[in-house]
């Protein structure tokens, strides 16, 4: 399942970027980006001719997590430059969001010990899918693999695919976005390390970040309650910390909940 998804979908981007406006090196780069993620998927298939069925078939668990970003990188090279009309539109519904909680996070200082842990749950979510697939190896669940795949890579690209139609940049560097005061930790300069090193300096709208760590979250919920409910505090922690730290939009945490949630119970119907 995980290796027909991923293959649909980086051929899509590919067909995509022939009906978009892109120069040819942008092109080139999104067809480059789906060759490596093919290449690498038909070598997993066709692995068990030169090692074990058993070590082929979990090397097939595994690299879609590897292959989860290729889509993400490909997606950069849509973005151009983000619309204005967009990004003010987002911004507002966060006011009025923000209002409606009676929050002013221009005048809301965040204490430097919340802001360690709300920062650290944002840079969890990279490491977190591959923790929730050791977390069904561990437990004796692997039978659950496929499904797991299903429902995190199913939320992660409709996040990525309606990015295509959404063009903003992250409210942390939108001028004049009223931003929560956060003090400079360690963990900050790292999340801002990452990102501006190795995103593509836009938001995925609905947030890739929340509905994957939420889709991950919701799959153990139903096979590890207790395991899934320290996933879904880490997904509920991260969804918070997107909006706190300026990295995403509130409606783009709020959509990616919704997305994720829609996509398990479409799941769970499928799997009955």
């Amino acid at each position: 399942i995980a290796e027909c998804i991923q293959l649909v979908f980086v051929c899509l981007l590919v067909l995509a970027s022939r009906l978009r406006p892109l120069n040819r090196t942008r092109r080139l780069r999104v067809a480059l980006l789906a060759f490596v993620a093919i290449a690498l998927i038909a070598a997993a298939r066709f692995s068990a001719h030169w090692i074990s069925p058993l070590a082929s078939s979990i090397l097939r668990d595994w690299l879609p997590a590897a292959l989860m970003l290729v889509p993400y990188w490909q997606l950069g090279q849509f973005f151009t430059e983000p619309d204005p009309a967009t990004e003010a539109c987002l911004a507002q519904f966060d006011r009025i969001f923000f209002r409606w909680l009676g929050v002013q996070p221009a005048r809301t200082r965040i204490g430097i010990s919340l802001a360690m842990y709300l920062e650290l749950a944002y840079v969890m979510d990279y490491p977190l899918i591959p923790l929730a697939l050791l977390v069904l190896y561990t437990t004796g669940l692997r039978s659950r693999v496929n499904f797991f795949w299903l429902v995190v890579l199913s939320a992660t690209y409709v996040c990525f695919a309606l990015t295509l139609f959404i063009r903003a940049s992250p409210p942390r560097i939108l001028p004049g976005y009223k931003k929560f005061q956060i003090p400079p930790t360690p963990v900050r300069r790292l999340n801002r390390g990452i990102l501006d090193h190795a995103s593509i300096q836009a938001i995925t709208c609905p947030s890739a970040h929340v509905a994957s760590s939420l889709a991950a979250a919701l799959v153990l919920l139903g096979v590890q309650p207790w395991v899934g409910l320290i996933f879904l505090w880490i997904a509920l922690s991260i969804g918070i910390g997107t909006i706190v730290g300026g990295y995403h939009y509130v409606a783009d945490v709020l959509l990616a909940a919704a997305v994720a949630l829609l996509i398990f119970a479409a799941s769970l119907c499928m799997y009955q």
